[in-house]
Parts: structure tokens; sequence; C-alpha cells
């Protein structure tokens, strides 16, 4: 059965649409507005929450630093704040992260960099404050690394420090004098801070010590510093609790002992980049005594010339030692042992007796004669 060109038409239009509406989005999704990211998070003081805390969002970008947004946190210690846009460090190097003030310190969160932190609640965890005598508090390391590089004349060092604070409150001083200090070895130079989870400005080298003037909240804290060692030997004093102590000395290097630390396995850090290790557990009021060690010895061929000599000069000696008695022993019989002199006398004596006499007869001067000539023969064989 055939269409009239009209029906034809009529035909197609159904399909048009059908395809039409397939093919376009729905108006509400084509209007949908960037879905707002928010930061839901809860302000604590110790295991409690902490109510009615000023929360303030902070944003840190290449571009702009500084507060942008706050609120109270409700009964619970919970809040919320948008972002204004998604974190994402993998695009853009801007951090988020908020902070509460708790009796007139800073606390601060997590920094917020990928769009999955913001699944899980957001902790700012704060403390109430507990103030130190004057000198500050001793507080036990758990884990202090101390990497050595030889230079001419002393070390480079850099000193990583875990402190453990133990405390269910933040130590601050309200002088804000020191919190904490550890003596570091004698004649350190060139002292500066590298990271440090503590405030860098609060870290000082003073009279010997590292002086820690930041508050320090519960939990363990951890800073790096370096210095410059200008001697080879060098103590290294360790007041109150080393829980693990590691000297990590870099390869090549000179042999060296580092007691009361023992000879550990050597750990390349980075390709190449290896280091030999002396470790101990621990430590209590302690002290690192390092101390360079001379070179192996090592035989030289010059050595061999004047070692030869020496036994050949002793061979020489022994010789002559052997020699001397042997040609007493060969002296004639009826002699002692120092033959010589006897025979000198005894030569001495004949000759006087000989001049004693008046008028000897040719039979005395021979018999004489020949006895003389019997004791110069046997002389000259002793001599």
């Amino acid at each position: 059965m055939g269409f009239s060109p009209k029906a034809r038409s009529w035909f197609w239009l159904p399909c048009f649409l059908l395809l039409s509406t397939l093919l376009t989005p729905p108006s509400g999704l084509a209007g949908q507005e960037e879905v707002v990211p928010i930061l839901e998070g809860q302000v604590k003081a110790g295991p409690d929450p902490l109510p009615g805390a000023m929360v303030v969002l902070h944003q840190v970008s290449d571009e702009v630093s500084g507060e942008i947004d706050s609120i109270q946190a409700g009964p619970d210690g919970e809040f919320q704040l948008s972002l204004p846009r998604m974190p994402d460090h993998g695009v853009s190097s801007e951090i988020f992260f908020a902070s509460v003030r708790h009796q007139g310190l800073l606390y601060f969160g997590a920094a917020i960099t990928t769009p999955l932190q913001l699944d899980s609640l957001y902790l700012i965890q704060a403390y109430d404050t507990i103030s130190v005598p004057p000198g500050g508090v001793s507080l036990p390391i758990s884990a202090r690394n101390l990497f050595l590089t030889k230079k001419e004349e002393g070390w480079d060092a850099a000193d990583f420090f875990q402190l453990r604070q133990e405390g269910e409150g933040t130590l601050y001083s309200p002088d804000e004098s020191t919190i904490w200090q550890y003596p570091l070895p004698e004649g350190v130079q060139d002292f500066e801070v590298g990271q440090a989870d503590l405030s860098p400005d609060a870290v000082r080298f003073e009279s010997g010590n590292l002086t820690v003037y930041s508050p320090i909240p519960p939990g363990e804290r951890f800073f790096l510093v370096r210095y410059q060692i200008p001697t080879e030997d060098f103590s290294v004093p360790m007041p109150g609790l080393t829980e693990h102590m590691e000297v990590l000395v870099r390869d090549p290097g000179p042999r060296a002992e580092f007691p009361p630390l023992l000879p550990s396995t050597p750990v390349e850090l980075e390709p190449g980049n290896i280091f030999n290790r002396f470790e101990g557990d621990n430590l209590r009021d302690s002290e690192l005594r390092a101390r360079v060690l001379p070179d192996p010895f090592e035989f030289r061929a010059e050595w061999m010339g004047l070692i030869l000599a020496a036994i050949l000069g002793g061979v020489g000696v022994f010789a002559y030692r052997v020699r001397g008695p042997r040609r007493q022993e060969e002296a004639p019989a009826g002699f002692p042992a120092d033959a010589r002199s006897d025979l000198v006398r005894t030569i001495a004596e004949l000759d006087e007796a000989f001049q004693r006499r008046e008028n000897p007869d040719a039979d005395v001067q021979a018999e004489y004669q020949a006895r003389r000539k019997q004791l110069l023969d046997r002389l000259k064989s002793v001599s």
C-alpha cells in the first residue's frame, strides 16, 4: 500500500520529535549549578566537645592567604563551613584549613587538599593549658636521629628530635619563657631550624641549649635542627629518657665509634646515599662519646727494606755472639777463657825471669827462645 507525499511527511514527524527528545538534555540538568563543597567538623577540648568556639576558615594559595569565613560551633562543638570551590591539590596548590582559639592559644585542623577529605568529620583538637615552672619541664625523647657528614674539620649535623608530651593539657609559659630545653654538643656553630610541627621561630639555640618557647600540646612533636660541630671527637649530653637514639654517618666517612651506641646495619636513604648506623635503646641520663678511629694498618712496600735490614742486622749480631764463645773454646788447652791476657802476662814473666839470670849458657838461651816462640804462636792463635 502506498502513501501520498503529504502522508509521508506526517509519518516522519513523530520520529523526528522522538529523536529530538532523546538528544536534548532535560532543562533541569542543563541549568544545574556546581555543588558547593561543605566542610563539616567538630571542635573538642581534650576528650569533650567545645561548644560555642569560634571556628575560622583559612585559605592559602600562591595568590592569596588569609581568613575567608567564620562560624560559631554548636552545642556539641559541631560546625559547617562552605568552601569557595572544591579542593584539588593535583590541579592547584591551594589549601584550606580551620582553626579555633581556646584559653588564649590557637589550634589548627588538618590541611584540606582533596575532595575525599570532605567525606569525613573534620576535627579541631584543642586542650586546656598547663603552666610550666621557670626553666621549663623535662620531656622524654621517643626518637632522636643525628645525621653526620664529615668535613675537613669537624662535622655537619642534622639533628631530628621527636618529643612525647604525655600530659592532658598544652604546656605553656605565662611570661612566654622556656617550655623545654636540651643540651647540644659543646661548641655548636651555625645553628638553624629546619622542619617542625612547632612554631619554628620559637625554637632557638641559647647558652649551649636547644630551647623551645612555643606551647607544646599533648602527643608526639618533632623538629629538625642543623648545626656544625667544630671538632672530630665530641660528646652529646642526653639527660632524661631517650627511648631510641641513632647516629647515622654518611658514607664514605671516617671510621668512628659512638658509645654507648652499638654498630647496626647500614641504611640507604636514597639511591647511592648510604649511612653507617649506630643505635641504642632506653638511654637514661647518658652521654654519647663520639671518637674518630685511626685508619687500619696497611703494609707498605717501602717498609720491606727496613724490615729486612733489621732482620739481617739481628742475624749478624747473633752470629757474632755465637762465634765469640766458639773461638774461646778453640783456644789452647790449659789456658783460661781470657787466653790472650794470660798469654801476654806469661810472656812478660818469662822475659823478666830470663833477664834476672847472669850469664846464661847457650842451652838456657835456646830453651828461653823456644818457650817464648811457643807462647807467641799461641797468642796469635787466640787474637
